[in-house]
């Protein structure tokens, strides 16, 4: 018998300069990577549509500027 396949959805957000190490210290799961031409990609999954939306506003509250936002959806077994 095969295991369940459990889906999820995770989010890249690309953003305009480099945060501090403290956002993924304040959003717990939220992987910061580096990107030329000074932008950084956010890698993570949110709780829920509210979460994503704080955690959104909190990088608009801190000037960031959104370059690009995608949804993935993946599969795991």
């Amino acid at each position: 018998m095969s295991e369940p396949t459990t889906r999820g959805t995770q989010y890249h957000i690309k953003i305009k300069g480099a945060p501090d190490q403290f956002i993924s210290d304040w959003y717990s799961g939220i992987t910061i990577i580096p990107q030329e031409n000074a932008e950084t990609l956010l890698v993570g999954q949110f709780t829920d549509q509210p979460a994503l939306r704080g955690f959104l506003e909190q990088l608009w509250n801190l000037n960031f500027t959104i370059l690009s936002f995608q949804r993935i959806e993946t599969e795991s077994r």
